[in-house]
């Protein structure tokens, strides 16, 4: 049995709906503003399009949020299977936080992506750890410790450090993380 192949015409709705919410995110740095009105105006399409694919709002962010996140674990599966030391790789996973700081700083004031990226991060590093060969004992760094101090770089950076480009970032954290992950 094959699988379906999904219609050319629905890929760009769901691309542009998208599209729409980060728009409007960027614009308005607020999520209470994302409405389906507004997000259908933005992407000129009509809100029968955006029942098709989507349940409410909801859902629609559920699907941004999961396209984050496969942006995030493209970019970090070069820094798991690396060799330590290497910030070439973090380089590129901070570049993405940098280029989307606009809509990331509203998302991160949701606690629920707040957690979400944190489970994240701490499976990166235990998958780094695993690649390494690093045995579990008592003095590693618990992976929970280091994804919220992770979490709590990035979000800073975001909303209060803008000032400080990727490789300066990448640069600090490679002086602890890159040796402890």
């Amino acid at each position: 049995m094959t699988a379906k192949k999904e219609d050319p015409r629905a890929i760009r709705s769901k691309r542009l709906l998208k599209e729409a919410v980060i728009s409007i995110l960027i614009e308005t740095q607020s999520l209470e503003e994302l409405t389906v009105q507004k997000v259908t105006a933005r992407a000129e399409l009509n809100r029968a399009t955006f029942y098709l694919h989507f349940l409410d709002m909801r859902d629609l962010m559920r699907n941004v949020v999961y396209d984050i996140y496969d942006d995030l674990s493209m970019k970090l599966s070069p820094l798991i299977e690396g060799e330590q030391g290497n910030t070439e790789h973090l380089l590129t996973f901070l570049d993405y936080f940098y280029q989307h700081r606009k809509y990331l700083a509203v998302l991160f004031e949701e606690k629920a992506f707040q957690r979400k990226l944190h489970d994240f991060i701490a499976e990166l590093v235990q998958a780094r750890r695993e690649v390494l060969g690093m045995e579990k004992n008592e003095s590693i760094v618990s992976r929970d410790i280091i994804a919220a101090s992770i979490l709590g770089i990035l979000m800073w950076w975001i909303r209060d450090g803008k000032n400080h480009s990727s490789e300066y970032i990448a640069e600090q954290m490679s002086k602890w993380f890159l040796k402890n992950a």
